[in-house]
């Protein structure tokens, strides 16, 4: 008798392993993108690409000295999942702030080939 146990991360796992390398490792984070993933946050033109997704989040990121997610609620389905999570930013200058976010991700053959956040950025814009 065999098993129907994977051993491959499920997609909500992957959502989760991608919010913790954000918080700790960005060559480990932009490493779950899809070559041809797609990307947007808040109002912001899509981002198309794991390289242009790499230079507008070093742009986005540029006056933050880091940053950690708290995971709230999570709704996984299939290959989508949306989790709503408080996002505390550490600027450069020391101070911090936490924003509500909803983050979105579609995967794919265990990569991230749709990246969606559902946040207010402007703190984090002013900041730069």
């Amino acid at each position: 008798m065999t098993s129907s146990t994977s051993t491959f991360p499920s997609e909500l796992e992957i959502t989760r392993n991608l919010l913790e390398a954000a918080d700790t490792d960005f060559a480990r984070f932009f490493g779950y993108f899809s070559e041809d993933c797609t990307f947007r946050m808040g109002n912001n033109d899509t981002v198309r690409g794991r390289s242009a997704i790499q230079d507008w989040v070093a742009m986005y990121l540029g006056a933050v000295a880091g940053m950690s997610h708290s995971i709230i609620e999570e709704w996984p389905d299939g290959a989508v999942t949306a989790l709503r999570v408080a996002v505390t930013y550490t600027m450069n200058d020391g101070t911090e702030f936490t924003l509500p976010a909803v983050t979105r991700t579609r995967i794919e053959n265990g990569k991230v080939t749709e990246y969606l956040i559902f946040m207010d950025p402007s703190p984090v814009t002013a900041g730069r």
